[in-house]
């Protein structure tokens, strides 16, 4: 017979190898780890769940009170980027400084502490042209912790290519080749950032043409130029560093996480329900528990709302129909 410490033990550790298999291709997820329990709770230290952008989850943190807590604050850290703490408890008013509170609403009514953290593909810095500007920001960005790309027109700059553009960072030197469509191809994207290294008369040139093809003002703003931070850079060398430092600064302030463009829409979510005797919020798809009345199902966390609501069901149905 299997130790139940042991099952325990493999699927964290099974956990831990998905984590890295998904980390190593790029592909965004949060891990959700349970911290601390209070009695009484189906929850343990060091459960651990994976929540993919598409709303699935991998891996148990907790009965039906918790795993769909865990889903919502999984999906929230994955479009903003930032990991975050949450407790489950019946005792939602006691709050604290930086921990988001969920109200457990299970008999047991025990409390869970979980931990989320997001794991994001790296933010991806695109260089239009070929110039030696180029070589040297592809020498520098990878140890920033940025992915680096390399286009040669501007065709290159699409939805497939970069299919996170919340994080994607484009940098046009192209000396005059494709300056506007490069820089169109940005703003057209969504990103934060369009770094034009290009004289001013020649800055002015592409803003008045990207103007005259639809752009408006507000568009362009993310459009820097000079691209860089004011150094007093000169070489190649030193106004690839202030271009650098400028998208370091911008990226701090933007947090980016995936944004509600690439996390499940609400429509597509597992369907949700109110248990109307307890209120806690029951996915339809994995209850057992179903009771019908005046027409209607009504969904429960645990056999014994169920039979609270078959005996008296006017006693919880009268407060939501109202």
């Amino acid at each position: 017979m299997d130790h139940p410490a042991a099952n325990s033990l493999a699927r964290r550790a099974d956990s831990l190898r998905r984590a890295g298999e998904l980390a190593h291709a790029e592909r965004p997820f949060a891990v959700v780890t349970v911290v601390r329990t209070e009695p009484s709770t189906s929850a343990r230290t060091g459960n651990r769940a994976i929540v993919y952008p598409d709303g699935e989850m991998e891996g148990w943190v907790g009965g039906g009170c918790i795993q769909p807590t865990a889903r919502r604050e999984g999906l929230a850290a994955l479009k903003s980027g930032e990991p975050r703490l949450v407790r489950i408890t019946p005792d939602t008013a006691a709050s604290q400084h930086n921990v988001h509170m969920a109200r457990m609403t299970c008999a047991s009514e025990g409390t869970a502490d979980l931990y989320i953290e997001p794991f994001l593909p790296r933010p991806t810095l695109v260089a239009a042209g070929d110039s030696p500007l180029a070589a040297t920001l592809a020498a520098i960005a990878p140890p920033l912790g940025f992915r680096f790309v390399s286009v040669d027109a501007a065709a290159g700059l699409n939805p497939e290519t970069f299919p996170h553009p919340r994080d994607t960072w484009l940098v046009v030197a192209t000396f005059g080749e494709f300056d506007e469509d490069a820089v169109e191809a940005g703003v057209r994207l969504k990103l934060p950032y369009v770094g034009l290294v290009a004289s001013e008369r020649r800055a002015d040139s592409v803003l008045s043409e990207l103007r005259s093809r639809g752009l408006e003002d507000g568009e362009l703003s993310v459009v820097r130029s000079p691209a860089g931070i004011p150094i007093g850079a000169s070489g190649q060398e030193e106004i690839s560093l202030s271009i650098m430092a400028e998208i370091v600064s911008v990226r701090a302030k933007l947090h980016p996480g995936l944004g509600q463009d690439d996390t499940v829409e609400p429509a597509a979510r597992p369907q949700e329900a109110i248990d109307p005797v307890c209120g806690m919020t029951v996915e339809v798809a994995g209850t057992r528990h179903v009771a019908g009345y005046g027409g209607r199902d009504y969904y429960f966390c645990c056999p014994g709302c169920k039979r609270a609501f078959e005996a008296e069901p006017e006693k919880y149905v009268s407060p939501i129909s109202a």
